[in-house]
C-alpha cells in the first residue's frame, strides 16, 4: 500500500510538473507576438513609409526570435515616448539599423497616440518635477492649452526629462524581461522533453 501511495504521489507530482511546464511554455511563444504584430503590408501601407519599403522588406527584419523580439519591443517603446513626430518612421529606421523586428518596433511606437498623449505627458511631467525639484501651481480653473503655452518655459525641462526617463526605463525593462522569460521558456521546454523521454523509457522497460 505504501508503494502504491508512493506511486500515486509521484504521478501526482509529475502531473503538477507538466502543468507548470506547459503553462510556462506559453509565457513567450512566437505565436503570441505574431498574433498581434502588424503584418508587413500594414506597416508599409502608409505613404510616409513607402520611401523605406526597399530596406524594410528584408526577411531578417521580420523574424520572431529572442533577439529580434526583445530588441523590437524595447526599441519601439523607447521611440514611443520621445516627443517627436512620425515615430513610426523612426522606429522602422532604427529597427533596420539594429536588425530587430520591424513589426514589433512599429507596433510599440504606436502606444503614443492622441488617446494616450495626455496621460503620458502628465506622468512625464510629474516624474520630471520629482527629478528636478521644480513644481508648478496648477490653475484653479483647470489646465488649458493657453495655460500650457504661457508656462512652456517652466514645463519643458521637467517634461522632457520625464519622457526620456520613461522611454529609457520602459525599453530596458521590456528588453530584460522578454529575454529572461524567453530563456525560461527554452529551459522549461527542454526539461519537459527530457521528462517525456524518461517517462517513455520507463514505460518501455516495464
Amino acid at each position: 500500500m505504501r508503494a502504491a501511495a508512493s506511486d500515486d504521489n509521484a504521478q501526482f507530482g509529475y502531473t503538477q510538473y507538466n502543468i507548470f511546464v506547459t503553462a510556462s511554455e506559453n509565457l513567450m511563444p512566437r505565436k503570441f507576438f505574431k498574433r498581434w504584430a502588424p503584418s508587413k503590408e500594414t506597416v508599409l501601407a502608409p505613404a510616409f513609409m513607402q520611401p523605406f519599403a526597399k530596406w524594410l522588406s528584408h526577411p531578417n527584419l521580420w523574424h520572431f526570435n529572442r533577439r529580434s523580439v526583445s530588441g523590437g519591443v524595447a526599441l519601439g517603446l523607447f521611440v514611443a515616448f520621445l516627443p517627436i513626430p512620425l515615430q513610426m518612421v523612426l522606429a522602422a529606421i532604427m529597427a533596420v539599423l539594429f536588425r530587430v523586428n520591424v513589426a514589433l518596433a512599429v507596433a510599440m511606437a504606436l502606444l503614443s497616440n492622441p488617446l494616450t498623449m495626455v496621460p503620458i505627458f502628465w506622468t512625464a511631467y510629474m516624474i520630471g518635477s520629482w527629478l528636478t525639484g521644480c513644481t508648478l501651481a496648477l490653475p484653479q480653473a483647470g489646465i488649458s492649452f493657453e495655460w500650457v503655452i504661457t508656462q512652456i518655459n517652466t514645463l519643458w525641462l521637467p517634461m522632457l526629462l520625464g519622457l526620456l526617463s520613461i522611454s529609457t526605463l520602459s525599453a530596458v525593462v521590456s528588453f530584460v524581461t522578454i529575454r529572461l522569460l524567453w530563456r525560461l521558456n527554452v529551459i522549461l521546454h527542454k526539461r519537459r522533453k527530457q521528462s517525456n523521454r524518461r517517462a517513455a523509457l520507463d514505460k518501455n522497460l516495464k
